[in-house]
């Protein structure tokens, strides 16, 4: 395929095929059963380079403008080893936060990880087993105590040895795992390289290290 696949528009056939147009032809680069929900990327490389755009382009009609209706229930690409005859307990409820909700990451790590893989985007080792490394995430806190009267706001760590008592602050919380699941996708239990303590390059052939896949799809 041509290297300008990264931009172009996925399409989504009336027979459930998604694709892109490469040097005049449309190729498949995943497939769609509105019946049972399920979105298969044609390889584990389409996955990563797709995810955004595909899951998009099933949630949307009117180029973009207008919810669909359709509904992806499963996630994956051709050869990961899913079974849809296996038994699973119910995953937690979409909330607020999507599929990047901690109870919901920890749920397909646990009882999915096929399906982990595709859907945050995370880097598998030789034997197919996420790569986890030493992390360090530094997340900023907002707090927010303008509707409190004056003698009511609390004091607030803004620091390792300061505290503060002003109606709004920002602090950093620092999250660090020994063994943190490393993906392309950043949730509250997925790093990304970047977040690697001492630094990490992954070993991909096929796509740019680099690449952000965000989004829900439910």
């Amino acid at each position: 395929m041509s290297d300008a696949n990264d931009s172009q528009q996925v399409k989504l056939k009336k027979n459930g095929d998604l694709t892109i147009m490469d040097d005049g032809a449309a190729v498949a680069i995943a497939r769609y059963d509105e019946k049972t929900g399920r979105l298969e990327f044609t390889s584990k490389a389409n996955s990563v380079k797709y995810y955004q755009q595909a899951t998009a382009r099933i949630g949307s009609t009117a180029n973009g403008t207008e919810p669909s209706g359709k509904v992806i229930r499963s996630i994956g690409y051709a050869g990961d080893g899913y079974d849809p005859a296996a038994k699973r307990p119910a995953r937690p409820k979409f909330g607020p936060e999507g599929d990047s909700a901690e109870d919901v990451v920890q749920y397909y790590l646990d009882h999915n990880l096929p399906e982990a893989i595709a859907r945050y985007g995370i880097y598998t080792d030789a034997n197919g087993k996420p790569v986890r490394k030493h992390v360090r995430r530094v997340v900023k806190n907002i707090v927010d105590q303008r509707n409190q009267d004056d003698d009511d706001i609390e004091w607030v760590k803004t620091g390792p040895k300061t505290n503060s008592k002003t109606p709004v602050s920002v602090y950093g919380e620092i999250i660090e795992e020994r063994q943190g699941v490393i993906a392309r996708r950043a949730t509250r239990l997925t790093f990304t390289p970047s977040e690697v303590v001492g630094g990490w390059q992954p070993d991909d052939d096929f796509e740019d290290a680099t690449a952000a896949v965000e989004g829900g799809d439910e």
